[in-house]
């Protein structure tokens, strides 16, 4: 967590949504903070009047877009807005509070820099007010940077006694980069290559190991660049006329982030609603007791943007109620991360199907190897299938075409 370099203390007279938004508890897990957009106003002077009531719908706009269902928002004055996000950690908050203020005062002020943005950490409840301290100077920059924004000429300071450092001449070599491919999905039941799964190929983060946020920001990133490029791939097949759709993985840790919501929206809202009826988010690595109101958030947060939402199961399930209701189109297992045999294997399968068929859902089993596993997928009802046997990855989708049972029976495998 970035400490914060309080500035002054402010305090707000308390009503009663404010008790409620800022509880001691939710402030001691500094989760609860505040966005000033003081700036503007003393940029706008005396046409304040005519579009303070802008500015504020504005924020309340952005708020709405990006925060979960659990989370809450009021206005304190006419430049000042309380975020409290009980689902967040002091981190997260406070890098969406930052993305946001930053969003808000580049629509009104044009170029901003990131010493103009004013937020804030409610610290305490003292008489039935509340005082809050501000992030400022190097903490403020720490977390713009975490956020991604530009920070300019605002930099941080070298410690005492640090040598410069001699300018670069190419790009860091520790700047991930992201390769894409699209994995061709057999339609099982109708015999067919109706669609694709865009996936990143390679770690672009070898030497990037160990750091849990360095992690995050390159899941993160290799997540937008997915969805960034399977849109342009899918625009320009639907040009020529060409129809299928398209699956993007969407990792469970990063979709659980507000950030990570927030960008992933963001990312989402630049497409064409014209591709929103070929698009599958697919959310991978489901992990173990995931509660379904958290389920519902996450499906919920990327539905305004796909035609269905799937989901890739943890391996060796005991119970499928989890699913029932939460809003998922389909549910599958990738057989590389199952890691079983092939009688295990085919148990796995049968199950799967079994509670498809019982929750009104589609299923998919992902990195098939044999011939004889795809045709079993087949029998038991699976509807998508991947792997060596269906086709290997390509640099990009093609037409819909046809693939029998009986061709992949009479194939051998040529991939590994």
């Amino acid at each position: 967590m970035y400490l914060p370099n309080w500035g002054q203390v402010l305090s707000y007279a308390l009503n009663p949504e404010l008790k409620v938004a800022a509880s001691a508890a939710l402030m001691l897990r500094g989760c609860v903070n505040v966005i000033k957009f003081d700036a503007i106003k003393a940029e706008a002077g005396r046409r304040w009047e005519k579009i303070g009531g802008a500015v504020a719908a504005q924020l309340e706009g952005l708020l709405r877009q990006k925060l979960g269902p659990s989370d809450f928002f009021v206005g304190v004055d006419d430049t000042t807005m309380l975020v409290s996000m009980p689902s967040s950690d002091a981190e997260s908050s406070q890098v969406l509070c930052l993305r946001v203020a930053h969003e808000l005062h580049t629509s009104f002020l044009g170029a901003c820099k990131i010493k103009q943005l004013h937020i804030a950490r409610a610290v305490e409840l003292k008489d039935d007010r509340i005082e809050i301290a501000d992030i400022k100077d190097d903490s403020l920059i720490r977390l713009a940077m975490y956020a991604g924004l530009d920070c300019g000429d605002d930099t941080l300071p070298s410690p005492p006694g640090t040598p410069a450092r001699a300018a670069r001449t190419g790009p860091c070599p520790e700047t991930p980069r992201f390769f894409e491919m699209f994995v061709p999905l057999w339609d099982a039941q109708k015999e067919a290559i109706t669609a694709y799964r865009c996936v990143t190929t390679s770690n672009p983060a070898v030497g990037l190991t160990g750091a849990t946020k360095t992690r995050f920001k390159v899941d993160l990133g290799a997540t937008l660049s997915r969805i960034r490029h399977a849109g342009r791939s899918l625009a320009e097949h639907l040009k020529v006329g060409d129809r299928f759709l398209v699956f993007i993985t969407v990792p469970y840790d990063v979709l659980s982030s507000p950030v990570g919501r927030m960008e992933i929206a963001s990312a989402c809202r630049d497409l064409s609603s014209q591709l929103r009826p070929y698009l599958v988010f697919e959310i991978s690595d489901l992990p173990y007791g995931a509660p379904q109101s958290r389920l519902l958030e996450l499906i919920g947060a990327l539905r305004p943007f796909c035609r269905a939402v799937a989901g890739q199961l943890p391996p060796r399930i005991s119970s499928y109620s989890t699913y029932q209701n939460a809003g998922l189109a389909a549910i599958g297992l990738s057989l590389t991360a199952n890691g079983a045999g092939s009688t295990e294997m085919n148990s796995e399968v049968f199950k799967l199907c079994a509670a498809a068929k019982r929750l009104h859902v589609m299923s998919f089993v992902w990195d098939v190897t044999t011939e004889e596993e795809a045709c079993w997928a087949r029998e038991q009802g699976v509807n998508f299938v991947s792997g060596p046997v269906i086709g290997p990855p390509a640099d990009e989708p093609s037409s819909v075409r046809r693939l029998t049972a009986a061709d992949i029976s009479a194939r051998r495998t040529e991939y590994v």
